[in-house]
């Protein structure tokens, strides 16, 4: 009874996690999940079971810990998630002996460029980088699939996603990306427009002059 109570009190939170597959995880998938490891910005999710207090989505603070005035001690940066496991558990037991909870990491990332909803995101840590392009509206008709820009711990990495390989559609986010879809080169927007821009400028200054010495 206490499980079939506790999965009614999750699943509404659980339907609010963007681009999760109703059908079974892929074990990659888990595996990125189990990996997964906060930054400040970051957001953690909490459900526990009759204490709707502590339920919700709450940002990862500058200093690492969560930030909600009853766990605002509990330290959740860059450590395993069996540690963060431990210390919900350890801070939820003032409150009410043997807590029931689960709880879930959503990256802060930034998907820009020709997307049609460019923004910030907080996505769960086994979306793919295909996932984060979709997130943000998909690419507009300037974009290019094949130009995706990650910056990734102050490196640049170049993906295409028009045609990836298995490795490359695996690739899944991490936290603080900053993706951007590159703008696909028009002869006619790029070339003709703004070289027309220039003649049409050049021939009127040819034009003041003349008028100036006449």
């Amino acid at each position: 009874m206490r499980r079939t109570l506790l999965l009614a009190l999750l699943l509404p939170l659980a339907a609010t996690f963007p681009h999760r597959a109703a059908a079974q995880v892929s074990p990659s998938a888990a595996l990125a999940a189990d990996s997964a490891v906060l930054t400040p910005g970051d957001v953690i999710r909490i459900a526990v079971f009759r204490q709707p207090e502590f339920s919700g989505d709450f940002a990862v603070g500058p200093e690492g810990t969560i930030q909600h005035p009853l766990l605002a001690d509990v330290s959740v940066v860059g450590v395993p998630r069996h540690v963060v496991r431990d210390r919900l558990r350890q801070a939820l037991s003032r409150y009410e002996r043997d807590p029931s909870f689960v709880f879930g990491y959503l990256y802060r990332i930034a998907v820009g460029g020709e997307v049609r909803l460019p923004n910030l995101y907080t996505l769960p840590p086994e979306t793919t980088l295909g996932q984060a392009v979709a997130a943000g509206g998909n690419v507009t008709e300037f974009g290019r699939l094949d130009r995706v820009y990650v910056l990734r711990d102050g490196r640049e990495i170049v993906v295409n996603l028009q045609r990836p390989d298995a490795a490359t559609a695996s690739m899944r986010i991490h936290s603080g990306d900053q993706i951007r879809v590159a703008r696909r080169r028009n002869v006619l927007r790029d070339v003709v427009g703004p070289l027309g821009a220039v003649v049409g400028a050049v021939a009127a200054l040819t034009a003041a002059v003349r008028i100036g010495k006449n």
